[in-house]
């Protein structure tokens, strides 16, 4: 009993390279001056990742301020405009994870970099469509494009997130927070740009311009972009062995969820906001609450969640604010508050606040549970990962919107944001009863990448059940 003891507090840890080292009592200097800064090799990848996420969020968005009523003059109806904009992401759900198992065969860089060709070509040629003649033949070729251009952009952004994990194997939520932050100053410039593009120049003249932009952003990347592929295993990831691991399944959920809750106010805020009599402007201002704060705060939590690895008090914390948050924009009737201005711009506020503690920590949780679960620190791993998360938040963005449309037909929006408030709750309890189950089967006092310590040959209850990756044939 007495060695089983000694044994308690010595779980072992998953190091970078997937195996378990010995411990020395120097400081590795190599991974001090890592810490420290970043080398040339990972400044020139962010610079990338930041120009192809704001790029990405700005195809996405550029269309919302003018597409709607040239669609309209082409015999289109309001349904289907609504699918025009939800089958992108609807169309990320499938690609993202193909592109995740495919990354390791046929290269990041690559794909990175034929995403975005193939976006950016999209993009110009969406601005010709209406050439078209009216009816079918111009809905048809918007799904064709649209979905064409979504293809790229997931595999661009699975390209970047598998990227971001192996250049930054140290520094994940913190540098995915940054690129949160330019993924939201994306979304809220592409409309007003393209509006103000439409002025200028009609339906064309965005797109040629968003397209241009997206194409030189690629020429830039290909010099500015490391390689990367030439030392990396051309072994594709298992999404069976991902999902065969427990925790997989929550932290999805909670991705799904999270997204949601962020697209859930697209199509229903501003006729929620019609009541106060705001202007167009001041509408457009009061979106910008969610965003701005998420794109501020997410660095932030970044930082926590790579610093302090509290994962999943930070997702639990953050889905409950974003539960209470939604009670405040109905305002919902269970808190008895009266129906004003301020108090739906606090809970505006407040979402892109706590969404974004939630949201953050998940794709380092993702990495560090498959690794301690016994898959190998490798581009495979990062890449499926990587895939299935932006494959979730897609499919998440593709039913806020959906559901958040019929519940406010059908119930108002008040009732409609008390419904996504319980879905925001529903995390909490997920995660936090997860949480509790898995601490009781031994995997609680994991600290990944934090520490390596020995791994003592005597087994015991708090040693983990899979030390070494095993074979998921």
């Amino acid at each position: 009993m007495d060695d089983i003891d000694d044994h308690i507090d010595e779980v072992p840890i998953i190091g970078h390279d997937g195996s378990i080292n010995p411990p020395t009592d120097e400081p590795d200097s190599n991974q001090t001056q890592q810490q420290s800064s970043f080398t040339n090799y990972q400044k020139l990848t962010f610079i990338a990742m930041c120009c192809t996420y704001l790029s990405s969020m700005m195809s996405f968005s550029i269309i919302a301020p003018f597409f709607p009523t040239e669609a309209e003059k082409k015999n289109v109806s309001h349904s289907q405009i609504g699918f025009i904009f939800s089958v992108y992401n609807l169309v990320c759900f499938f690609a993202s994870p193909l592109w995740g198992k495919l990354i390791p065969v046929i290269g990041t860089k690559f794909t990175f970099l034929a995403g975005c060709w193939v976006a950016g070509g999209c993009n110009v040629i969406f601005g010709f469509l209406d050439q078209l003649e009216s009816g079918t033949q111009f809905l048809v070729f918007c799904y064709v494009v649209r979905s064409l251009e979504a293809v790229g952009a997931a595999a661009s952004i699975t390209a970047a997130m598998a990227i971001v994990a192996n250049a930054f194997p140290d520094n994940v939520a913190v540098v995915m927070g940054w690129l949160e932050v330019f993924s939201g100053l994306g979304f809220a410039v592409g409309p007003p740009l393209g509006g103000a593009l439409y002025q200028l120049g009609g339906y064309k003249l965005p797109f040629i311009v968003q397209g241009g932009i997206v194409i030189l952003i690629l020429v830039v990347n290909i010099f500015l972009l490391p390689g990367q592929d030439s030392q990396s295993s051309k072994e594709m990831g298992s999404f069976v062995a991902l999902f065969r691991i427990p925790a997989i399944w929550p932290l999805s959920f909670a991705i799904l969820v999270g997204s949601a809750a962020l697209s859930f106010l697209d199509p229903t805020l501003s006729l929620h906001l019609q009541q106060f009599n705001l202007s167009p402007t001041v509408i457009g201002a009061v979106f910008l609450l969610v965003g701005g704060f998420y794109a501020v705060f997410s660095p932030v939590w970044g930082y926590l969640a790579d610093k302090k690895r509290i994962l999943r008090l930070m997702i639990v914390l953050g889905f409950h604010a974003a539960g209470v948050a939604y009670l405040l924009m109905g305002p919902s009737s269970v808190l008895k508050l009266p129906n004003e201005l301020w108090i739906i711009c606090m809970g505006l506020g407040l979402l892109g606040i706590s969404i974004g503690c939630g949201l953050v920590p998940i794709f380092l949780d993702l990495l560090s549970t498959a690794f301690w679960y016994g898959m190998p620190d490798n581009l495979a791993t990062q890449s499926i990962v990587s895939g299935l998360f932006n494959g979730m938040f897609s499919l998440g963005a593709f039913m806020g919107p959906f559901a958040g449309g019929v519940l406010t037909e059908r119930y108002g929006f008040p009732v409609a944001a008390s419904y996504f408030a319980c879905a925001n709750i529903s995390v909490v309890f997920v995660i936090g009863l997860f949480g509790v189950w898995e601490y009781q089967c031994g995997y609680g006092r994991r600290k990944p990448r934090v520490k390596e310590e020995t791994l003592k040959d005597e087994p015991n209850e708090r040693s983990p059940l899979i030390t070494e990756a095993p074979s998921w044939e």
